[in-house]
């Protein structure tokens, strides 16, 4: 084929590769100029072991540039070499009430102190108010504009059976809506004189290091929303309810911390997340979220209820432990003054109100104990939700506002 101008012009590219293959392969030539420097006592250096130079790095953040993954093992800056053993949100004890019992030097009373019953009897709430807590369940549980995948519903009969997933309200948002509406009641029925001394903070993070036994015990805890006050609630009296007169059940041949996870990475330090000098720093009263998706056994076992209760049992300890070192220190066992904190638990329909007083950190001591009162579970309502495409709330219980209320007004 003749090498015409055509077959240049569609040779082009190939032409021009083949020239840089060649012309990369040269040798440059000797300019002498080297050896004019060692004559004249000038060092040559070559050039990439000036680019081989190890340099310290330098850390800088580049707006919405996402950090790298933090390794989980001996580099990670919490590692610890002592195992601990970590109670975080998602866990439950395998006995429950029982085990939360032995591990906090606890006895419990199926029953609210006698003071808080006897305001119950005597607090009486208008009809109005009821009514507006009825049209607040509905906008919390229904009317809210949440569409999400809702939790994934098992079949105890068919148990690798999925179900097609359903859109919703998640069960995060129904709790803290509902909560939010029953506060709101609380203030419209307490008033101004009450409100001023209150506050809801949420998410307020609790560590509490325990060491019992010679083990290590961490409470990482979350409470979801918490009342605040400018004032401590008044101690229950001991010489009343005589907890050393209870005897703590016995888990033998199972210890104290079965079902806890172990772990090497952990913060070993108390704290409490509202400044000691803030006017309202008291911890008054926990509010507790605590649905199918929140929780689970190690075991892949269903959660019941006596674990869901003993799971509230030590978030009430927590937030008073926390305080109590806050106050007093971190190597305080026994309390100059003890420390009450109510809680309230909730799934969005059924609500169990509790009771803690902490009256020693010394969970070993056999001369004092801790002292829990809990309540039955209260459910607020038997359905919420649409009944033939029509908002429906059935058999509403106007006794869950009223604990509320007094507990909120206590």
């Amino acid at each position: 084929m003749r090498l015409t101008n055509t077959l240049l012009r569609q040779h082009i590219g190939f032409f021009f590769k083949k020239h840089w293959l060649q012309q990369g392969k040269r040798v440059p030539n000797s300019t002498g100029a080297e050896e004019e420097l060692a004559a004249r006592g000038i060092r040559v250096v070559d050039p990439e072991e000036v680019l081989k130079e190890q340099r310290p790095r330098e850390h800088f953040h580049i707006p919405g540039m996402v950090p790298p993954p933090v390794a989980f093992d001996e580099t990670h800056p919490l590692w610890q070499q002592e195992q601990a053993y970590v109670f975080r949100d998602s866990n439950v004890l395998l006995e429950g009430v029982r085990q939360a019992q032995c591990l906090l030097n606890t006895v419990v009373f199926d029953d609210l102190p006698l003071k808080i019953e006897e305001k119950l009897d005597q607090t009486k709430l208008p009809n109005q108010l009821d009514r507006s807590m009825q049209q607040s369940v509905l906008s919390a549980l229904v009317f809210d504009t949440e569409q999400v995948k809702t939790t994934i519903i098992k079949v105890p009969e068919r148990p690798a059976f999925k179900l097609p997933r359903a859109y919703g309200i998640s069960e995060g948002r129904r709790n803290l809506l509902i909560l939010s509406k029953l506060v709101t009641h609380c203030e419209r029925f307490a008033g101004p004189s009450v409100n001023a001394n209150r506050k809801v903070v949420y998410n307020a993070q609790f560590l509490v290091p325990i060491t019992k036994d010679g083990e290590r015990t961490l409470l990482n805890l979350k409470a979801d929303s918490m009342i605040i006050s400018n004032a401590p609630i008044h101690p229950l009296d001991t010489a009343v309810y005589r907890p050393m007169d209870q005897d703590l059940p016995a888990l033998f041949p199972l210890k104290e911390t079965v079902s806890i996870p172990q772990h090497n990475i952990y913060d070993w330090r108390n704290e409490y997340p509202i400044n000691r000098n803030y006017p309202l720093s008291h911890p008054h009263t926990v509010l507790i979220h605590c649905s199918s998706g929140d929780v689970k056994n190690a075991t892949e076992l269903p959660v019941t209820r006596d674990q869901i209760e003993g799971r509230t049992m030590v978030k009430a300890f927590s937030v008073a432990a926390a305080r109590a070192r806050q106050l007093y220190g971190d190597d305080v066992k026994t309390l100059p003054q003890p420390i009450t904190v109510q809680a309230v638990q909730t799934d969005s329909k059924s609500f169990h109100f509790s009771v803690y007083q902490l009256n020693t950190l010394d969970l070993s001591s056999s001369t004092e104990r801790n002292m829990w009162f809990r309540k039955a579970p209260l459910d607020l309502y038997s359905e919420c939700g649409y009944v033939v495409g029509k908002p429906t709330l059935e058999n509403y219980n106007k006794d869950v506002l009223r604990h509320f209320t007094v507990f909120y007004s206590s």
